[in-house]
C-alpha cells in the first residue's frame, strides 16, 4: 500500500476520534442542564433546586431516565430517586403534578436519607468509618 492512502485513512480515524472527543464533552449537558432546559424551576440555589412539572411522577421519572442515564434509581411509594455523578434527583407527586428535587450529592443523602440509605449507602464518605470497639477506643 502506498503511503497516501494510509495517511488519508489515517486522517480519517483521526477525523472520527476527534468528533467523538467533542460530542463527549460538549453533548451531554448532564442532569443539571436537561431539568434547567425541561422543567419550571420553583425555587433553590446552587446545592439545590426544585423544579415543577404537570406530569405524573411516574411520567416524569421515565422522561429524565431516558434522557440523562443514571448511575442507579430507588423506586419507593414515596417517590422516584436517581443518583448520578455528583446528583441526586427524587420526583414526588404534587397535585396533579410533580415536584422534581435536584440536590448535589452530601445535601441529597441527607434529605434523602430514609428513601436511599438502605440502597445506595449512607452517604457519609470517609467521615462513616466507625471507631471504637473496646475500652480506649477513641483515645
Amino acid at each position: 500500500m502506498r503511503v497516501r492512502p494510509k495517511l488519508l485513512i489515517a486522517g480519517g480515524l483521526g477525523a472520527v476520534g476527534l468528533i467523538v472527543l467533542l460530542f463527549a464533552f460538549l453533548g451531554g449537558g448532564g442532569i443539571r442542564d436537561h431539568l434547567n432546559d425541561n422543567y419550571r424551576r420553583v425555587s433553590g440555589n446552587g446545592n439545590s433546586i426544585v423544579y415543577a412539572s404537570d406530569q405524573k411522577p411516574t411520567a416524569v421519572y421515565e422522561s429524565i431516565r431516558s434522557a440523562v442515564s443514571p448511575a442507579d434509581t430507588q423506586v419507593d411509594p414515596q417517590g422516584y430517586f436517581l443518583r448520578y455523578s455528583g446528583d441526586i434527583v427524587a420526583i414526588t407527586a404534587s397535585g396533579t403534578g410533580s415536584r422534581i428535587y435536584l440536590d448535589d450529592e452530601r445535601r441529597g443523602y441527607a434529605h434523602w436519607f430514609p428513601f436511599v440509605a438502605g440502597v445506595w449507602g449512607t452517604g457519609g464518605g470517609s467521615g462513616e468509618v466507625i471507631r471504637g470497639g473496646g475500652p480506649g477506643a477513641g483515645k
